[in-house]
């Protein structure tokens, strides 16, 4: 019998509706009862059931089709997977072929259960690669055995150069992990340092630096630094480092040499809020006098600036609390800070600018660690180290004038500025103590790499001075 179908049915119906009226036997579709009470069909009995029979027979068979249709889907579904394609990416200096070696499956083959975390083993334990990844992507919306791998890889330095062992790959490595970035400043008062950082990245995994800092100049400086970047984790970044640093202080006018080991911490807590930690030891030299000491360093950092540079509408506070414990004759001490400043938006590029700062103290604090008056980042008009104290207070305010166009990748202007501050020591108030002053206007250059600060300053007591900042970083 063939499978009923719905056209089927109403071609038959038709039929039976004509033969009736053919027959002048009434045509009705109506279910009534016997003699006996029981339900029968009231019509013609020989044409209805063969109506009947038929709707039977074909939904049964339409049945059976389904489920042999089932049948065959669930049997392509249970198809083994079989690899069509192979792709590579990541790879910059390995050849594909030596990554489909080490891969070890070709188009054709199967997929088994743990063919994927095979694939990974063989090229982590290569040692070629800092992190591997594979894929599997069906390539038909229609076949369930079809696979395409994709396989996502992430070069160790120099592990293309198979060539070279012990003293001569290391060699080749360093050489493609290392940076060099010159440096070049002036600090008034201090003069010209000049030197290099040389960054070897990619130190204990990823994102980790080793920094050597070598310099000459108005600062003599050479040390070790280790910095290691997190995404996950208690921190984000660890800094560990040993250093000797030599320079002249401009108040005492007595050399400066120090060596210090140092580890901190950082984390942000939300959004430009973050949390730092510093300890240091140092072993000073300051003239004839040799001391060590510890400092123990802890704050907040708030930070809305978006182009550090020439910041516009934003702001930049710090609030640290020091500990100072001299193993001299001195006592340990408490030093809180505050650096905090703003940054308005008026017409045109043009910027007010504000800054205060205040560093306090619990007890005397040792001459190298006076902060000093004075100069380009304190109190223009007056030299750096005018005065030195256990206590500075500062205050500045500045109008700047951008010529540069705002699409420029450099911001030329120029700037009219006035600052105030004082340094007093432990029992002298601030209201008591003497205040130093500095008006003038100036010129300026933010790029990319450059940073150039001229300033003509009046001390208000008919002295001017000329104020002269510049770096060069890359």
């Amino acid at each position: 019998m063939t499978p009923f179908s719905a056209s089927r049915s109403s071609a038959m119906a038709r039929d039976y509706t004509a033969r009736s009226r053919q027959s002048g036997t009434p045509h009705r579709t109506g279910f009534g009862a016997d003699s006996k009470g029981r339900g029968c069909y009231d019509g013609p009995v020989s044409g209805h059931c063969e109506l009947v029979a038929q709707l039977v027979c074909g939904t049964l068979a339409g049945l059976l089709v389904l489920l042999a249709t089932g049948s065959v889907v669930r049997g392509q579904s249970s198809t083994a997977e079989i690899v069509t394609e192979l792709r590579v990416h990541g790879n910059y200096s390995i050849p594909d072929a030596e990554v489909y070696a080490l891969v070890e499956v070709t188009a054709g083959d199967p997929i088994e259960a743990g063919t994927l975390e095979s694939i990974t083993t063989r090229l982590r334990e290569s040692g070629r690669f800092e992190t591997v990844e594979v894929r599997k992507r069906y390539t038909s919306l229609t076949r369930r055995d079809a696979v395409a791998l994709i396989v996502l890889v992430r070069e160790r330095p120099g592990a293309a150069d198979t060539t070279r062992t012990g003293l001569g790959r290391l060699l080749s490595i360093l050489t493609q992990q290392t940076m060099f970035l010159p440096i070049v400043r002036y600090a008034e008062g201090y003069g010209f340092t000049y030197g290099a950082r040389f960054t070897l990245v990619e130190v204990l995994g990823e994102g980790g630096s080793l920094m050597v800092p070598l310099t000459l100049g108005g600062t003599r400086q050479a040390g070790v630094e280790f910095e290691k970047r997190f995404v996950t984790g208690l921190v984000d970044t660890l800094q560990v480092g040993v250093a000797t640093i030599r320079q002249e202080n401009q108040h005492y006018l007595q050399l400066d040499q120090r060596y210090s080991a140092w580890g901190g911490a950082d984390r942000t807590l939300f959004g430009p809020l973050r949390l730092v930690g510093r300890a240091e030891w140092s072993d000073v030299s300051f003239g004839v006098l040799r001391e060590s000491v510890a400092t123990y360093r802890v704050g907040l950092d708030l930070d809305t600036r978006r182009n550090v540079g020439f910041p516009r509408d934003a702001v930049f506070a710090r609030a640290m609390w020091q500990w100072l414990d001299p193993t001299g004759p001195d006592a340990g001490l408490s030093q809180p800070w505050v650096d905090a400043r703003g940054f308005i938006g008026l017409f045109g590029q043009t910027v007010f600018a504000v800054r205060a700062q205040y560093q306090g103290a619990s007890a005397a604090v040792p001459v190298y660690a006076q902060p000093l008056l004075g100069g380009l980042m304190s109190v223009r008009g007056h030299r750096v180290g005018h005065r030195a104290g256990d206590r500075l207070a500062t205050a500045s305010a500045e109008v700047r004038f951008p010529l540069s166009s705002p699409l420029s990748f450099a911001k030329v202007g120029w700037r009219v500025f006035y600052d105030t501050g004082t340094v007093f020591n432990v029992g002298e108030s601030l209201e008591a103590s003497q205040f130093s002053q500095g008006a003038g206007a100036g010129v300026f250059l933010n790029a990319a790499f450059l940073n150039l600060q001229l300033d003509v300053a009046h001390d208000l007591h008919g002295h001017a001075r000329l104020h002269v900042g510049t770096s060069v970083s890359f």
